[in-house]
């Protein structure tokens, strides 16, 4: 028992985070067909990507624990299980043409749209032997010296247009490798910030000043800024994207990541929402392809702003209610643990 109750906390602060996480991912896709006719939609949206995916690798990295099967039975199956119903939505709904992209096994096993994250996740997880041997055995240099090397392998990386889509996989470790490594730290301070109220508000304050005031700039910009960090783009450094770039994309999204950390640990609320990501995740990029495919976007394109805002969070909530449903849930669960349990058992 008190085992469980020294572990809670960590638990509960991963859940709320990844709460946070989920909802910024739903609504910055939700949001994205709007963002080029509005300044406040589409400084909302390059904000939103400044640090949503950051914080979601960083939470990966927290709970990760080594294991062969969990690796091949759990994330490697709800991998292909996604890529499956993907594929299905792709052929059914879209009615896409496979030949133009390599051909239908092309299309089953190298991630579509939003599918990069479990693609990356299983690239990451052969990682974990190392990290947590720094992280264990070296203690804090050790994690320095972990942190080091993965911001050096992203860096560089970017020199180099990858195939089989590992452009993301390499530029995003370091998130990852930092939740790892920082395991200890990271508990320590949400603990901290649960005992000391000025560890929650003086984070609070800096990401409030520096991202209100990056806000006000984009406000007071000619054109509606639309274009999220050119990280996410698939692409090698070029045509204005640049080392140093991605350099300052990781440096915002670890120290972004750390301070939500003391911020937002005890917002409970959010925690149920982080526990359930695993079905949004998943289906709400369907969700939106359809909307978006067949016109449901269409008639609020000109309207007023506020039209425009009411009807994609509707949207957004709509999705966010189905998929976070029990039902749904149950189902998931069941269908991620299909292998994973039975083998657990046997061993």
């Amino acid at each position: 028992m008190s085992q469980q109750q020294s572990l809670s906390p960590r638990r509960d602060y991963i859940d709320v985070l990844k709460g946070l996480g989920i909802l910024l991912v739903v609504f910055g896709h939700f949001m994205e067909q709007y963002r080029l006719g509005s300044h406040l939609i589409g400084s909302t949206f390059v904000t939103i990507y400044w640090f949503h995916m950051a914080l979601f690798c960083m939470c990966s990295g927290l709970v990760a624990h080594f294991s062969l099967r969990k690796l091949l039975a759990q994330q490697l199956w709800l991998y292909l299980l996604g890529q499956a119903i993907m594929l299905a939505f792709r052929a059914i709904a879209l009615q896409e043409d496979f030949t133009a992209s390599g051909g239908l096994l092309m299309a089953f096993l190298l991630p579509w749209r939003h599918m990069w994250y479990l693609y990356a996740l299983l690239f990451w997880h052969l990682t974990l032997p190392l990290l947590t041997f720094l992280r264990d055995k070296l203690k804090l240099p050790g994690a320095v010296l972990g942190l080091a090397l993965s911001v050096g392998i992203s860096l560089w990386a970017g020199t180099i247009d990858w195939p089989f889509t590992l452009v993301r996989v390499f530029a995003f470790f370091p998130f990852y490798a930092f939740g790892v490594l920082f395991r200890p730290q990271i508990d320590a301070l949400d603990r901290a910030a649960s005992r000391f109220w000025a560890l929650r508000v003086v984070p609070g304050l800096v990401l409030l000043a520096g991202y209100g005031f990056r806000f006000w700039q984009m406000m007071q910009s000619d054109v509606p800024p639309g274009d999220s960090a050119k990280i996410f783009n698939d692409v090698a450094y070029g045509e204005g994207y640049t080392m140093s770039d991605r350099a300052l994309f990781l440096l915002v999204g670890i120290v972004t990541g750390v301070a939500l950390v003391a911020v937002l640990g005890g917002l409970r609320p959010l925690a149920p929402l982080g526990r359930r990501t695993l079905p949004i995740y998943l289906l709400h990029m369907p969700i939106l392809t359809f909307l978006v495919d067949f016109g449901f976007y269409e008639p609020a394109r000109e309207r007023p702003v506020a039209v425009i805002i009411a009807w994609f969070t509707l949207q957004a909530l709509g999705c966010l209610c189905i998929l976070s449903s029990e039902p749904v849930n149950r189902l998931f669960n069941w269908l991620a643990n299909l292998w994973y349990r039975p083998l657990k058992k046997c061993s």
